[in-house]
């Protein structure tokens, strides 16, 4: 997993290296979304998983990679979360969200932060919780 430290040391380490080699570096999160409900997901859920920039509590999160799965039957759901490391900025937030839809009818999400690149460990295992079953 990725560290806070372990950024700016890449960082520091791509502004070393010559222009030729300053293309994209692509590095990976990986994790799974669990959910504790015994029940299978209806045959046409998905699972969207976002790498999401959260510095700023008055805007918008800003997407840096996502995972969308679909065939999922049940938990854990495995993702993969593949981004370029030069858009992690060291003095900015980072966050994992999670949610499971059957088309445009929402079923879980997360309702807790999952920060990485917080240092230590990175928290790759996304609890989402069931949405109510209530009429709109």
């Amino acid at each position: 997993m990725i560290s806070r430290r372990g950024i700016i040391g890449l960082l520091t380490t791509s502004l070393l290296l010559p222009a030729a080699n300053a293309a994209a570096r692509d590095t990976m999160l990986m994790g799974t979304v669990n959910y504790r409900e015994r029940m299978a997901l209806p045959p046409n859920a998905s699972v969207l998983v976002q790498l999401v920039d959260v510095s700023l509590a008055d805007a918008p999160a800003q997407v840096i990679a996502q995972d969308r799965i679909t065939g999922a039957t049940g938990s854990p759901i495995p993702y993969r979360l593949r981004f370029d490391i030069t858009k992690i900025e060291p003095r900015r937030t980072y966050a994992l969200q999670a949610r499971i839809s059957d088309g445009d009818r929402l079923l879980f999400i997360n309702t807790t932060r999952h920060e990485v690149f917080a240092g230590g460990r990175n928290n790759t295992r996304i609890l989402v919780q069931r949405v109510s079953d209530q009429p709109r």
